[in-house]
């Protein structure tokens, strides 16, 4: 039963890493080629400034929410 759970969290943060990489991609692939990049979709950045504008809208919770993805990144990249 360990081994199955080890295994699944391995895959979901292996999961979770390509994610972020893909993320960084299409943000950079959009600030070089513009907001038309084929591959990555066309607003990007849009969103992710959306997303930090209703995180900012919601007070502590988006406190709340910044601390998990800090202590994600930083337990995934250590």
């Amino acid at each position: 039963m360990d081994s199955i759970i080890s295994k699944t969290k391995d895959y979901l943060n292996k999961f979770l890493e390509v994610g972020v990489l893909l993320l960084a991609v299409s943000v950079i692939a959009e600030i070089l080629f513009g907001p038309n990049v084929p591959f990555f979709g066309s607003t990007v950045t849009n969103n992710l400034i959306n997303l930090l504008n209703n995180l900012g809208d919601q007070g502590i919770a988006a406190l709340i929410v910044v601390f998990a993805v800090i202590f994600v990144y930083r337990k995934l990249f250590k």
